[in-house]
Order: C-alpha cells, then structure tokens, then sequence
C-alpha cells in the first residue's frame, strides 16, 4: 500500500471503529467515556496524517507506512476489547433479576474493560509522540513534486511464442481495414496474459511495416509521465530535441501533430491505465484521413472499451492445454523434445497454470532440461510458491495491480482467496461476506446502498481484470466468479502477511498470533478433532468450503463458537450436522451464518443473535418452521431457505410491533406465510421465493385469496413461484396482472400447470424484465402470442413442456435479447419472425429436437446476412 493512501487507509479505520460503537452502544455505557476519548484521539491524528501525506515525497515514507501498519494494530485491538466486552454486558442483561449474584464479578470486569481501552489510547498517544517529529517535518517540506520517473517498457522476448496466431491475425485485420478515419483499436487482458507480446508480434509484421509510413512503440505505464513521453515520441523524428525542452505539453503535442499530419502512422500506446491517461495522450494524435491506427494495451476493462473506436474491445484469451504444454516445452528444451518420463508432470504443470503465458515462462525460468524428475514432480505438485515468488516478474506484475487499488478495494480483493483455489464463487455470497466483514463502508445505517456500492466494488475487480466473470444473469449482471489460480496465490500470501486471513491446514494449527479469520476447507473434520484446539479472541471469522458435504458430530462442531466467540462470519454450509450446538447462541456478535443440518425446526433462541445480518439456512427437511421471532432482529437482512419456512405470525399488542422492516429477502417461504400481517412487516422485501401448494396461495379460503397480500410489497423485483403439489394437483389460473406486485422486474415460475393463453397476463407486468418459465409452468400444445406485446422482456427461458407450435408477431417481445428453450422435445419449429426481432441477441436450444433446431439455424441465417451479431448456440450439436 504507497504510504501517501495513509490518511484514506486511517480514516476507514476510524470509520470502522466508529461503526462497532454505533452498533453496540446500548451496551458500552459503562465504559463510553474511553471509547469517545479514544475515537476522538485517532480523528484528531487522522487529521495530522492527511496534512503529512499531501507532502508528494510521502508516498515511500517508511514512517508514514509504519505508523498505518501501528494504527491498524490499534484499531483491531479496540473492535476486540469493546466486541469481548458487549458479550459480557449482554450476558449479566440476560440473566434478569438474577444479575446481582454475579454484579461483583461484572463491574471487575467492566473496569478491566475500561483499564484496555485506557491502554489503547495510551498506545496511541505513544504512537503519536515517538512519531510526530517525522510526521511534521512531511508538513512543514514544502518541496515541489519530483517529476515521475518514466518507466522502462518491460523487456519480452519473442521467440516460442505460443498460441497468439489467429489473435495476431484478428488485430492485423482490424488494423488494415475499416475506413480512413483515425481509429482506436484496444486489446485488454490481465497481468501476465501476453498482451505486449502479441502487440510485439503485430508491430513487427513485416506486411505492416510497409503499410504504415511512421511506427512508433510508447510504454505508458502506471507512473505515466506524459511530457517525457513526447518528448520520446519526438525523439523519432529528430536527434535534437533540446529545444523542446523548455515548450509545456501542449505545445509538445502540437509539435508531434505536425510531424504525424502528412503520413499514415501506426502508434502501440502500451500498459495504459487509466482512461485520463488516455485523453492526455490522444491529443497528439491527429485524424489526417489517412488510416492511421493506434493500439492500446491496458489491464482495466473500462479503459479499453472507451477508447476503442467501436467500444468493443479484443479481450485476450487464456491459452489451451495443449498450448500451454508446447509453450512450457519450448522453453524448457528449446529445440528438443521433452523426455517421455516427465510429459506427464509437465503437461501436470500446464494445466496448473490454466492458460497463463507468464506464469508459464515464469515456472519454465526454474526448470530446465537437466532437472530431475523429483524436481519436476514437486513443481507439478504445487508451481504457485515458483509463480509467486517476490523476486518473479509474474509477483512484480500483480503487486503492481494490487497497489493501485483503492484502500476499500484490497481487502475485498485478498479477500477472495478464502474461497479454496478454482472455487465458483457466487456473487451475491460474496456481497454478504464483504458487508458482514465490515469491507463496505457503511454511510447511514443498514440499507441497499451497502450492496450497491458492494457491486460497484465487484464490477471493479472485474473491470481490472483481476476477476473472471464465469456466469451472468439474465439482466447481464455477474451470477458467480473466480479468480485465476496464480491471482489466488498472491491473496493467500498478501492476505497471510497482513494478518487479514489464514488458510488452516492441521499441521500448522498452532499459530502464534490469530489472524482475523480461519480458513478450513478438506482438513475441517481433523481440525474439529484437535486435542489442542485453538482458541483467541481475534477469531472474527470461520469459513470451511468443501466440494463434498461433510458430517460433522455435534461435539467436534460446538469447538467452533466455543473457541472463537467473537465470531460475526460462520459459513461452514458444506458441513452438515443434526442440532445446533447451544454455545452457537452465545454468538451475539455474528452477522453471517450459513449452516446445513436436519432441523426442521428454528428455535426460539435463535433471537439471541441479535447482529444477524445474513442467514442461509439448508435443511434435508421438506418445511422449515420458524419459531423464533424474526421480527424482533432488527439488523436481518436476507434470510435464505432451500426449503419452504413457515414463519411466525408478527407479536401482536407488543410495544415494539412494528418489528423488522428492513428485511429484503426471503427465500423461500410457505404459502401460508403470506398473511397481510407478515407482509405488512417487510415492506422493504425486494426477493421473494414461495414453494409449497400454492393452491393454497391463488385460491379463496373463506373469501380470502392469500396472493393479493403480494400486492402490499411496493419495493418486491423478484419473484419466484415454485408449485411442490402433486403431480395431479393443477391450478385453476394465473393471478390477473394486478395482484402482482407493481414493479416486478423478474418472475420465475416452476409446476405451475397456467395455460398458455395466461401468457397475456404476465405480459400486462409493464416493469418485467426477466421471465422464466421452468418446467412445466405452462401446459398446453398450442400458444398464441401473436397479439400480446411484452415491452420491457429481455430474458425468456422456456423450460420442460408439451408445447407444439408457437405463433408470435414482431412486436410479441419488442425488447427480448435472450431466448433460451430447455427440454422443448416436442416444439415443431422456433417461430422465424424471432429473425425479425432486432434486440435479439443469443438464442440457446438445449435437448429440444432436429425441426426446432433447424428453424433456428434459419433465423440464424437472416441474423447474420442483416449483420446483427447474433449467438446460437444448440445442444446437443447434432440430432
């Protein structure tokens, strides 16, 4: 982290501070007056550092960064003492007319309470007094800002390239082509993919060395020094540049442009990062009509689709299996073959760097032709130590993209290494866990805004080509992601050293100093089992993921909160266990939980976990009964079920019955939970999922119709219907437009038996965007959509059914980008008016049958003779 982020870096932590306080104030009475002392202290010296960090030679101060490194310290220490002490003050509040047994005991400890907290504003003042002389001495230098050092392009070398063939063509085609206009072509791709490589290989084909008259190579770079970049562009063109030295950019850009005005020019503007970077450049290119071309490399997605003239950017691919392998091969033996006896490790170590070039040469640096087959073996093992290591350029690559995140950013994206290594990350899990962890700034309480600004933080991450997106919904936005295996190393390593997380592993359980949070994946059960259990109060966070579920005994999984009671993270949804262990309710502090067991009753004492934010909730029982009161928890947010919750009827005549009103998702819940009175305690609800019978729901029951309760729910976007009754069961109709709620942007309907002449009602949903209808959501061999008109319907997924023929006009879906049709076995033909709709996009067929999946190739055809970028994609291929 450059120490000149030190005031940024401070000032979140403060915030954090400020928000523990806020978040237990009922319960710090006592002790308050050392809380505000202390927190009043570090605002006052994070004042004092922002004054030393705008001096411009702060950011390698080595005090500065020291005295961040300290603070942090400081403020994790206090979260601690004021989290351990709540436990206790709700503890002796718990025990009623009982407490004055215990008061003794209690006030000592509020006192000790009180006596740590001094400590740590003594701290603090220490910090300040040994280090305040250094800090004023930042204040006081006025020195003006040293001109940025102008990096040097990194050196690539050329030969054994491997992989870049149809890529390279694909960039010489758009640089060749097109019109005469200026035009702006971007490749983007993360650290260490080749993207200087395979502009190297472009701007040296020799076909483009007699297409342009003037070429020019200009590494950017993070540190973009923009007047010594012209200057260097000037220097192509004349050995005396000293008269230029004294003109101001402007001037200089003017000056590139005259030399660049009369012939086609070919400039790589390499490792750009920034799209401001881009616009101080640009000026110096002028549009001379000529087909002239510039290329730009950049890591950051949203550089590289603004600059692009046509806004879609080359994305640069990952190479094969057998790519990486002949990369690996080459580099190794050159022009040798690689001995029998070690191509199955090697092709081992391919595969383990999943398609990275860099972190092939990287590992191909350490090998070579006359190491042995034990060395080959361990690296085959594990090459991410190799890939990793400080002093590689692959390390260098990406530490260089980790220190230019924002503060708020690094820790999300070190973060992500507590998910095992490949893991397929959901991403609204991941949301959960930033905000749960405190990641999320938190401006005005517990409310949508946190996951927005939680999105944008995601977006980011995969803008800059640090995350992989590997599904997206049907509105286009991220569904789950990973990161690259070698990008997870780095995490692991950077988050270990931060003390931010700690992968377990059992033979080195004993740690000296606890990190925040523990990590247990495939050794989670031995770990349970340790006679010598660790145990620290630091311990906010335990997260096991494992490919296979678990069980875990009642008395190994009671370690958990047992040993870390000041937990507010606890996924440990892959292990599955028969009761919750009672220490699980002294867990006051716990604001994520995910668990998977065979309750089928949620008890009452589930209200001791007050903190609640997030609770996903997986049960091999068919209902779920909630007997605690939900709406007493004031900070629940999501609840998530994978079977139907009964909740409890909201507390009638009680002082506080408006209970929750900021739950947002309930997913999911029985039909007979959507009484008026429940609904009218989440009017904030934006998801919902209902399963069961859900003739229960549509229909009268002594003159009342459950389903128009849905109408209360002003904020719902997402709904799912899911119908678990018999097979015999059908229902009578789909709910007319206006019992839905108003500004529905998604449905997903399952078993719902509707006729298809119904389809007129849902497309009266003016808000609907998404719509998909899974098996058997509708019945019937013939639909005619030929006059309903969906305004606003982007997504339409049709699933298993006994449809036949379709009919629909131009205008049925005016807006739909997205068809999909999955187990449609017996549909005669997709309508060829779908050729006609020019918002289509993708069209998917999945297990339909030969006559579907040529009338789409047809549509395909007139998609793509009217060039609109069309996508089919038909499994299987053939029939």
């Amino acid at each position: 982290m450059a120490a000149a982020a030190g005031d940024a870096v401070v000032g979140q932590l403060v915030n954090r501070l400020v928000q523990v306080v806020a978040e237990n104030v009922a319960f710090i009475k006592e002790i308050k007056e050392q809380i505000s002392a202390l927190v009043d202290d570090l605002t006052s010296f994070e004042a004092y550092l922002r004054q030393a960090s705008r001096n411009p030679r702060a950011n390698d101060n080595v005090v500065l960064k020291d005295v961040v490194d300290k603070i942090r310290n400081v403020v994790t220490d206090a979260e601690d003492a004021i989290c351990k002490y709540t436990v206790e003050r709700k503890h002796y509040k718990d025990k009623g007319w009982l407490r004055f047994i215990g008061s003794a005991a209690y006030y000592a400890k509020v006192n000790a309470a009180a006596r740590d907290i001094q400590g740590i504003l003594n701290r603090v003042k220490k910090i300040r007094e040994f280090h305040g002389p250094a800090l004023q001495a930042l204040i006081d230098d006025h020195a003006k800002e040293q001109p940025a050092i102008h990096l040097m392009a990194p050196v690539v070398e050329e030969v054994d390239v491997v992989g870049f063939d149809n890529e390279a063509k694909t960039i010489k085609d758009r640089l060749k082509g097109g019109s005469n206009d200026l035009t702006i072509i971007s490749i983007e791709g993360m650290a260490g993919l080749g993207k200087t490589t395979l502009t190297k290989m472009v701007f040296k084909d020799r076909d483009l060395q007699y297409e342009f008259f003037t070429r020019l190579w200009v590494y950017v770079s993070r540190t973009m020094n923009r007047k010594q970049i012209f200057l260097d562009i000037l220097s192509n063109f004349t050995k005396n540049t000293k008269e230029f030295q004294g003109m101001n950019e402007d001037k200089l850009a003017d000056k590139i442009k005259e030399y660049l005005e009369g012939g086609k020019y070919f400039i790589v503007l390499d490792d750009v990062w920034t799209e401001h970077d881009w616009n101080c450049l640009r000026i110096a290119f002028p549009n001379n009509n000529k087909g002239s071309r510039v290329l730009v490399t950049t890591r950051h997605h949203n550089v590289a689709s603004r600059v692009d003239s046509t806004g879609n950017p080359h994305k640069l691919k990952f190479l094969s299996i057998d790519e990486s392998w002949e990369l690996l091969e080459k580099k190794v033996f050159r022009k040798e073959r690689c001995p029998k006896e070690l191509v199955g490790d090697g092709r081992h170590i391919a595969i383990k760097c999943h398609g990275l070039p860099l972190a092939i040469v990287v590992i191909a640096g350490v090998l070579n032709k006359d190491s042995t087959t034990t060395e080959w073996k361990r690296i085959a093992q594990d090459p991410y130590p190799i890939i990793n290591k400080e002093d590689m350029s692959y390390n260098k690559l990406v530490k260089i993209s980790y220190d230019n995140l924002p503060y708020n950013l690094k820790d999300c994206f070190l973060y992500l290494a507590v998910f095992p290594i490949g893991h397929e990350i959901a991403t609204w899990k991941l949301i959960r866990l930033w905000i749960a962890e405190g990641f999320i700034p938190m401006d005005g309480g517990y409310s949508s805004e946190l996951v927005v600004t939680a999105e944008k933080y995601l977006k980011d991450l995969v803008d800059r080509n640090l995350l992989m997106v590997l599904k997206r919904r049907a509105d286009g936005q991220t569904k789950t992601c990973r990161i690259h295996d070698t990008l997870h190393e780095f995490c692991k390593n950077e988050g270990a050293s931060k003390n931010l997380f700690y992968e377990m592993e059992v033979a080195k359980s004993e740690l000296k100093i606890m990190p925040r949070r523990i990590c247990v994946h495939s050794t989670v059960l031995d770990f349970l089992k340790l006679e010598n259990k660790p145990s620290s109060e630091h311990v906010h966070s335990f997260l096991s993921f494992c490919s296979n579920e678990i069980e875990i005994p009642n008395e190994h999984l009671a370690v958990i909160p047992k040993s870390f009671r000041l937990l507010r993270v606890m996924d440990i949804e892959s292990l599955k266990f028969k009761l919750f262990p009672r220490q699980l309710y002294e867990l006051s502090h716990l604001r994520y939980l995910a668990v998977s067991t065979e309750l089928k009753v949620l008890p009452v004492v589930f209200n001791k976990l007050w903190n609640l934010q997030t609770l996903v909730f997986k049960t091999s029982e068919n209902t779920l009964e909630v007997k605690a009161d939900m709406w007493s928890m004031s900070k629940l947010r999501h609840v998530h079920s994978n079977t139907s919750m009964v909740l409890p009827p909201p507390p009638k005549n009680a002082k506080n019955s408006s209970g929750s009103t900021d739950i947002q998702t309930l997913s999911t819940i029985s039909p007979s939970s959507c009484t008026a009175e429940i609904l009218e305690k989440t009017p904030n609800l934006q998801k919902l999922g209902i399963r069961g019978n859900l003739a229960e729901l549509m229909e009268s029951k002594g003159g009342v119709i459950l389903f128009d309760n849905l109408q209360i729910l002003d904020c719902l976007e997402n709904l799912k219907l899911i119908n678990n009754a018999l097979q015999n069961s059908k229902l009578r109709r789909c709910p007319h437009s206006e019992k839905f709620p108003r500004r529905l942007r998604k449905m997903t309907l399952s078993n719902t038996t509707f006729e298809w002449k119904d389809l007129n009602i849902l497309s009266l949903l003016e808000e609907l965007e998404v719509l998909k209808l899974e098996e058997n959501a509708f019945r019937g061999e013939f639909c005619d959509a030929s006059n309903i008109v969906f305004k606003q319907l982007r997504y339409l997924r049709i699933g298993r059914t006994n449809l036949v023929s379709w009919k629909v006009s131009k205008d049925s879906f005016q807006a739909l980008k997205y068809l999909i049709l999955r187990h449609c076995n017996v549909l005669e033909s997709v309508p060829s008016v779908f050729g006609e709709v020019e918002s289509l996009k993708v069209m998917e067929l999945f297990c339909t049958n030969g006559r579907a999946a040529n009338s789409a190739r047809e549509i395909q055809d007139l998609k793509n003779k009217r060039k609109c970028g069309f996508q089919l994609s038909i499994y299987p291929p053939d029939h």
